[in-house]
């Protein structure tokens, strides 16, 4: 015969896990109305996602008591106010608060962007060498550092270098949660110190290996002789680096015989370069 205090222990707990059960079943039912709600508002898809709170139902009915007290925090947490969502491509649900949710990716969006702007306010209202410039002869143009760099970014909204200024995105421009997370990632390690430096030196060792090739050590030591700002903002906010990848790549037979420069053209792009070395000497960076 069992005992009663054994008897009334068993009953306790099968009343717990009718209680348990019964309240899961009505969170349940909360939880995919708000699904409703959150599709019908923002037009986020929910239900089936990874967001979706709800299980099995036979998996459920084989939980002991603390797995199903788990599962209820999780439905209560996904109702709360404080869990919403926002609708990325096709649907795509974006948890809006939390690490690596919407509010996070926009936070470092916004440092990122005052981190743009104060590095380039010193200097976006200089202007740039104009057509006619040749070394010692620099002509300076009509378009300032500051209108150059709004165009490429018009042009290319994703580049990425030191003087990244990052697209202003919305939730529709993202694929979804995992991708949000990356760029949230991203985001956060382009404002590291270690990051700053890491380009700063992949920069000077990518402009080593190309103009090695050009076999020009005036070219070279100029380069070398530039200040780290120097360098920045030559690499970073002028056409620098493009005239001499351009140069670089025909120089390396990277285009066929159709394709390839005149050796003129070759011999202007690098003199470009050579031009904006020289005026970017003016900067006491």
């Amino acid at each position: 015969m069992r005992a009663p205090f054994a008897s009334n222990m068993v009953s306790r707990k099968n009343n717990r896990l009718n209680e348990l059960r019964a309240e899961a079943a009505v969170l349940e039912q909360r939880a995919g109305r708000k699904m409703a709600r959150v599709k019908r508002n923002t037009g986020a898809v929910v239900a089936g996602s990874n967001f979706d709170p709800r299980r099995d139902t036979s998996k459920v009915g084989r939980y002991n008591t603390r797995q199903l007290a788990s599962y209820v925090q999780d439905l209560k947490t996904f109702n709360s106010r404080g869990t919403q969502f926002s609708s990325g491509v096709r649907g795509a649900p974006l948890p809006r608060a939390g690490r690596g949710g919407w509010q996070d990716y926009k936070a470092g969006e916004s440092m990122l962007k005052t981190r743009f702007e104060q590095q380039i306010k010193p200097f976006e209202n200089e202007r740039l060498p104009g057509p006619g410039s040749k070394p010692g002869a620099i002509k300076l143009g009509s378009e300032t550092i500051g209108q150059r760099a709004e165009k490429i970014r018009a042009k290319h909204p994703t580049t990425t270098n030191q003087g990244y200024k990052p697209p202003e995105r919305q939730p529709f421009n993202v694929k979804d949660a995992e991708s949000l997370n990356k760029l949230t990632k991203a985001n956060r390690k382009r404002m590291t110190k270690k990051f700053m430096k890491d380009e700063h030196k992949r920069a000077r060792e990518e402009f080593g290996r190309m103009v090695a090739d050009f076999k020009d050590e005036g070219l070279t030591n100029s380069v070398a002789t530039l200040s780290k700002g120097q360098f920045d903002i030559l690499w970073n906010f002028t056409k620098f680096a493009d005239s001499m990848s351009l140069a670089y790549h025909h120089i390396k037979s990277k285009y066929t015989a159709k394709q390839q420069m005149p050796q003129e053209i070759i011999d202007n792009q690098v003199n470009q370069a050579k031009v904006l070395i020289e005026w970017v000497r003016k900067f006491k960076v």
